[in-house]
């Protein structure tokens, strides 16, 4: 398969001629049917009419160059009233809003996948709003998931969440699951910090609990100083600067 925009500028071969007749200059894409109904060329010269090739008249689309049996399968768009039809409805794929039945915008259509043999449409590739608002890159879309291809409006399915993939250098990844376990990040850390603060106030009240039980359990071994009482206060000692008291007079002697 190969993208829209990887058909431009890609040369026109003739194999009967065995020379290069145009260059691919643009796709015509039929929305009912979801495939490319012609390749519109762009030869040299002056006063060209814009020519077509009919998908069904291209016999290869390979790496350089897409070849076709002879120069006279490009034709003028007059002989080919169905293409000019679908060119003048002017569908264009690139930049059209991407939105599901329900009403859930995607986002904008990028590019498309073309079956290079059969013209057939095979997916999209789309990005921006839901896309942007989880992570950068784009996302896949099997066209069977799409239902109408407009003028500015692509709608899918409802499931096209549950089937898209983003794309990521190559790693494959559902959107639904995408967009399920980031809808959560913001609920698990609020969550995860509920149950931080729970742990925490715990932990204090069981510090503070065990602190007094040991305090009640094992009474301060140094007994608090006490102050003495009157009756305990010792004697003061007399000083040389204070007179001592008198004593009594021995009587004894006097009454011998």
């Amino acid at each position: 398969m190969r993208k829209s925009k990887q058909f431009i500028s890609m040369p026109v071969i003739s194999l009967e001629e065995g020379q290069q007749i145009g260059i691919i200059k643009g796709l015509v894409v039929d929305p009912g049917l979801k495939r490319v109904a012609a390749l519109i060329i762009e030869q040299k010269g002056w006063f060209n009419d814009q020519k077509f090739i009919p998908y069904s008249n291209v016999h290869s689309v390979g790496e350089d160059a897409v070849t076709i049996r002879q120069g006279a399968m490009i034709q003028k768009g007059g002989n080919l009233p169905e293409i000019i039809s679908l060119t003048k409805n002017k569908v264009k794929i690139s930049g059209a809003r991407v939105v599901t039945e329900s009403g859930t915008l995607l986002g904008e259509a990028d590019d498309y996948y073309v079956n290079q043999a059969s013209g057939e449409m095979i997916g999209m590739e789309f990005s921006g709003s839901f896309i942007n608002g989880l992570y950068s890159g784009k996302a896949f879309l099997d066209i069977n998931h799409i239902l109408t291809i407009g003028k500015d409006m692509i709608v899918c399915r409802d499931q096209a969440l549950d089937e898209a993939f983003k794309l990521d250098g190559g790693l494959q990844e559902k959107l639904r699951g995408v967009k399920d376990s980031t809808s959560h990040i913001w609920e698990s850390t609020l969550q995860k910090t509920r149950e931080l603060g729970s742990n925490i106030n715990s932990s204090i009240t069981k510090i503070k609990r065990n602190k007094k039980e040991n305090e009640m359990n094992d009474p301060p071994l140094d007994k608090p100083v006490t102050q003495p009482t009157s009756k305990d206060k010792p004697a003061k000692p007399a000083t040389k600067d204070e007179p001592q008291e008198p004593t009594a007079p021995d009587n004894r002697a006097n009454k011998e």
